[in-house]
């Protein structure tokens, strides 16, 4: 592998930030430059305002790049939100001659055959990802290069995504004067980031608490199998505190990010903040407790629709991991005891970052992980590429899988 550089782009409801990474011929990953702009231009996933977008787009790459020394174009960019849908699939390839070792073409053909599926004409294909390999009906397996057999099935998990809103998103990257190489889950890259491969190989639940929304991905065997886009987030906990305090958006966030807290039990009775109301000049003083139970109110919806996604892919009660909180709604007080209340008999934890250097304060927050995982996600999958690797121009021709279903 020779020496690169890319260029990694996490667009959100209230920010976008962009990281330059330097990948060594190892494979190691060094941040070599980071970017953060706030974001308007962009509702529950979904660009609403391509120039706002743009903007945002090109300040974050910019400071990325004037930190890092270098350039590029191209983009390996994060999607999500409600239009994103997933879809289980199914492949299968006869071997010939029969028994000979399984290759690397044979992969590609069978998860490609899995990749051909009626598509409606208004959505675009992501990502595939492998579940599980078949050699021969012998199920679970995970790496059939070099195994022997006459049949091979690949069972695969198809992400697709409304046309309009990716093309949408891909004309605001170029409006910056950027391309997208290559387009990622989410979820997908936040996992990537906060959840080791234990985690997942048992069993484990991703809940991405967003500005404008939740991403929520279930991971068993190892890999993604199910996965949803709640329309609810960050911002609406601040709308609730702006309409029943009668506050200002920005009062009401200051009043969040400073003293709330996600459940209200073990507040003080005694505890105050001062909350500046609208049309009054000098502020009020109000029970903290008051406060923390509006929002409060909120997660608990919130934690309640995971819950119901949980119980639909099929999985509850079969994911020993528990729950991984991340995103910027989790860096509030007592957000893991809130779900822990909700989802029961499940442990949730909040997923930490590690980066070392420079950067690390600004990107070892739960809201950075997206980005983080992008990075990782890019650095490992140079050859992961199911489709053959050469002139490919457009992320509409290039489909990512998981790397280890290549190595022996």
């Amino acid at each position: 592998m020779k020496e690169r550089n890319l260029f990694v782009l996490d667009i959100g409801s209230t920010k976008v930030a962009c990281l330059a990474i330097a990948v060594t011929p190892e494979g190691e990953m060094e941040i070599a430059g980071a970017g953060v702009a706030p974001q308007k231009g962009m509702q529950r996933g979904v660009v609403t305002d391509l120039e706002s977008t743009a903007m945002a787009i090109s300040d974050a790459v910019r400071q990325a790049q004037q930190q890092a020394g270098f350039s590029g174009s191209g983009l390996l960019v994060s999607v999500g939100g409600p239009h994103v849908e997933g879809v289980n699939t199914q492949g299968i390839v006869p071997i010939y001659p029969r028994s000979r070792p399984i290759n690397r073409d044979d992969i590609l053909q069978v998860i490609n055959h899995s990749r051909q599926v009626m598509m409606p004409p208004d959505r675009e294909m992501i990502q595939a990802l492998p579940r599980e390999f078949r050699v021969d009906g012998q199920r679970g397996v995970k790496k059939p290069i070099g195994m022997s057999g006459s049949k091979l099935e690949v069972f695969t998990y198809i992400l697709t995504g409304q046309t309009t809103h990716l093309s949408n998103l891909d004309r605001a990257v170029q409006l910056a004067g950027y391309r997208i190489d290559q387009m990622v889950f989410g979820p997908l890259a936040t996992a990537a980031a906060v959840m080791s491969p234990e985690e997942q190989e048992l069993g484990c639940v991703l809940v991405d608490l967003g500005g404008g929304t939740t991403d929520v991905g279930v991971y068993s065997g190892g890999t993604l199998v199910a996965s949803a886009c709640i329309p609810i987030g960050g911002q609406h906990v601040t709308n609730d505190l702006s309409k029943l305090l009668k506050t200002s958006p920005e009062e009401a966030e200051r009043l969040k990010v400073r003293f709330g807290a996600a459940m209200g039990a073990g507040v003080s009775e005694d505890d105050s903040v001062d909350v500046l109301q609208i049309g009054q000049s000098q502020p009020r003083p109000m029970a903290r407790k008051v406060l923390c139970e509006i929002i409060e109110s909120r997660m608990r919806e919130i934690a309640l629709i995971v819950r119901q996604q949980i119980e639909k892919s099929g999985l509850n009660g079969l994911l020993p991991a528990g729950v991984v909180l991340t995103g910027g709604g989790a860096e509030m007080e007592k957000t893991p005891e809130v779900f822990e209340s909700v989802l029961k008999h499940m442990r949730a934890r909040l997923g930490s970052t590690s980066v070392e250097g420079p950067h690390a304060e600004l990107l070892n927050r739960p809201g950075m992980a997206t980005v983080i995982g992008l990075a990782k996600v890019g650095a490992e999958s140079e050859e992961d590429v199911l489709a053959p690797a050469h002139g490919l121009e457009h992320w509409k021709e290039k489909f990512r899988s998981l790397k280890s279903i290549w190595s022996k």
